[in-house]
């Protein structure tokens, strides 16, 4: 399962992490490298997360409470995802559309 779905073919997000390194080229900024590890830790919390809230209920001790506080720590992952990601961008100075 892939939530932000950088691991799916179809996905415009897809190996991001391998292209990014790649992309480190175009800057020399110090932060980067630091940047892009929190934007892979998050992106992957989030996956985990959205994954673990499938089973909430299914787990002993489970309940729709737990899977309402797993889906909650997925969502704040994404959009923790999507600032490191938005550094990135800036870092790189990319021109992205919307």
């Amino acid at each position: 399962m892939g939530y932000l779905g950088y691991k799916s073919t179809d996905s415009p997000l897809f190996r991001i992490d391998k292209t990014l390194i790649r992309l480190q080229k175009l800057t020399d900024d110090p932060d980067f490298l630091d940047v892009l590890d929190k934007f892979v830790e998050k992106a992957d919390e989030t996956n985990v997360m959205a994954f673990v809230s499938s089973w909430g209920e299914a787990n002993p001790g489970g309940g729709k409470d737990r899977v309402e506080y797993f889906i909650e720590r997925s969502k704040n992952n994404v959009k923790e995802s999507r600032d490191e990601l938005a550094k990135i961008i800036r870092i790189l100075d990319l021109k992205v559309d919307g």
